[in-house]
């Protein structure tokens, strides 16, 4: 069920992927490529109004043009050209030619990180040793003609300094348009796969991408099972055990598949605009595909390090090693977002300067998990538990079955799971059963009182030898005594350590040394007191000093040879 259920949600990201990239670039509520609008200026006398086509900064004129011309608005898009100098002036179809034709060049031969370096700000990139109103952005990709975008800064009739893409570049779009491969192949195409457009983009373009989609994902395929087969082939040769090679999809088949399908679109030539978006679903799949391969990495290394130390009995470095690992994981995943946010175009600069007052509200209302934290890290590091130990913590007794970032569980006697949070732990009182030495087994035996002492001495001596003739139980704490006379019976103590660390093996040598004893009584005529009420009926001989008796008289009246009767506790013969 898991591997269907990966299967079924890399294939719906790969179908869904350019859909949603060609949506979010489509809808006007999403975020665009360009830059945000800037900031409102300060009311002040004589302020200019705003350029409605966003050509202020360099990255705007640019985007402005390309999402213009993929609209097909192309009155707007030649709007984004340098103005004409000179007598010869194009006509309106001219430049509006050659702005389909410079859509076309630039969705075939620039990439979506060539656009990256276009300067946000109005005066442009001023550290690029071009002079201070111009710009150039050089294609990534073609074999034919060079081509460079330039812009140029120039003012309009209202006084507005504006970016425009500069006649230099205009004058080589048609040389640069002819040279295109993929123009070529439309020219072949039927007419209405090339001027059918749905959602900004030809018919043509669609099919092959979807088409394309089952061709990257057995390609993957086949890389994958490559490298399984290389990976088996070395192992063999090393004479390691041989592992199964999986005929499943798997992360790495997706990543594999998305890259390709990616380089795909770049090769076909499909909307600048619609790789931009697609870039951004593209470094999701490597930073989650990098997280996947960082964690199984570091899970790897951390399992070879706490054999080893486990084989050292370093028990306390092993679980140590473990919350290293945890919090490495935690670090790699935050790190990646951080470079996935960059890339997407969010100030993270400004997002790291602000985690000053962040830390300080996070650290006021996150003490309990920093406290959870440092409590596991004590608890590690001064050895008081490990994972597989039997302890108490308070009320809880169970097996420590792992020490957590945020808590310790344990394994209870009826199989439940307790959570107990490492700041309690690191409070409570511990009892740790696992470090224990040697087993405290010590019993309390009552003998009837109708033993005469010298029976009784032989009984204590015959059990005392018991207790040395076993081979569990240490010879120099052993004892066995006489303790008091209690209300029905001698109580007699059996005191001994028996050489034992696990509960069964405890539980199995006490058992067969309660036999032993239990055989030895037997033997020895010694019998096992009951409690029990008996009544007795006696004569009280006794007279009291200096007093004679009178016939048929006592003091008192009493008649002396009267029977007396009274109740006690007693033992039964």
């Amino acid at each position: 069920m898991r591997t269907l259920s990966l299967r079924t949600i890399g294939l719906l990201t790969l179908l869904l992927a350019p859909l949603i990239s060609l949506l979010a670039q489509t809808n006007p509520l999403l975020p665009a490529g360009s830059s945000p609008p800037p900031a409102p200026a300060p009311a002040a006398k004589n302020v200019l109004p705003a350029d409605r086509l966003g050509r202020e900064t360099p990255r705007g004129a640019v985007f402005g043009f390309i999402r213009a011309a993929q609209d097909e608005n192309y009155s707007a898009a030649v709007q984004y050209f340098q103005p004409p100098s000179g007598r010869h002036r194009p006509s309106v179809a001219e430049e509006q030619d050659l702005a389909a034709q410079l859509l076309s060049i630039l969705n075939e031969r620039f990439s979506a990180a060539s656009l990256d370096p276009l300067s946000r700000k109005p005066e442009g990139a001023l550290d690029d040793g071009l002079p201070p109103n111009q710009e150039v952005v050089a294609p990534a990709r073609g074999d034919g003609p060079s081509f460079a975008l330039r812009l140029v800064r120039v003012e309009d009739e209202h006084g507005l300094a504006l970016w425009f893409i500069s006649r230099q570049t205009l004058d080589q779009v048609p040389d640069v348009y002819g040279s295109l491969h993929f123009a070529r192949i439309q020219k072949s195409l039927p007419a209405f796969l090339v001027n059918h457009r749905p959602l900004a983009m030809p018919l043509w373009q669609w099919i092959a991408i979807l088409l394309f989609i089952p061709v990257a994902l057995g390609l993957a395929w086949l890389v994958a099972q490559f490298f399984h087969l290389l990976r088996a082939l070395t192992r063999r040769l090393r004479g390691l055990a041989a592992v199964p090679v999986s005929r499943q999809v798997g992360p790495v088949t997706y990543l594999v598949a998305a890259l390709l399908h990616y380089e795909f679109v770049v090769l076909l030539g499909a909307s600048l605009l619609y790789r931009q978006y697609y870039r951004r679903v593209i470094w999701v799949f490597l930073a989650v595909a990098f997280y996947w391969a960082a964690t199984r990495v570091t899970r790897l290394i951390s399992k070879q390090i706490g054999l080893r130390l486990a084989a050292n009995g370093k028990l306390a470095q092993r679980s140590l090693v473990s919350l290293t690992r945890r919090v490495l994981d935690v670090t790699i995943f935050f790190t990646l977002g951080l470079l996935v946010l960059n890339s997407m175009g969010v100030n993270v600069t400004a997002a790291l300067a602000g985690l000053g007052i962040g830390g300080l509200a996070l650290g006021l209302g996150a003490q309990k998990t920093f406290e959870n934290l440092l409590g596991g890290i004590s608890i590690l590091s001064d050895k008081a538990l490990l994972v597989g130990d039997n302890c108490k913590i308070g009320d809880q007794i169970g097996i420590v079955e792992d020490i957590g970032l945020r808590s310790t569980k344990l394994r209870a006697a009826d199989r439940t799971l307790v959570s107990i949070p490492n700041g309690t732990v690191a409070t409570a009182v511990l009892e740790n059963y696992s470090l224990r030495d040697k087993m405290l087994c010590r019993q309390i035996v009552r003998l009837r009182y109708d033993m005469s002492p010298e029976h009784l001495n032989y009984v204590l001596e015959q059990m005392r030898g018991v207790l040395i003739a076993h081979a569990k139980v240490e010879n120099k704490t052993a004892r066995v005594r006489l303790l008091r006379f209690a209300d029905y019976a001698f109580e007699v103590e059996i005191f001994a350590y028996i050489l034992e660390r696990e509960q069964e093996s405890f539980l199995a040598e006490q058992e067969q040394l309660i036999l032993q004893i239990m055989e030895t009584l037997d033997k020895t005529g010694a019998g096992i007191a009951l409690p029990s009420i008996a009544s007795v009926v006696t004569q009280d001989p006794w007279h009291a000093p200096g007093k004679t008796s009178h016939p048929g008289a006592t003091a008192g009246g009493a008649n002396p040879a009267a029977p007396s009767a009274r109740s006690g506790n007693d033992s039964e013969k």
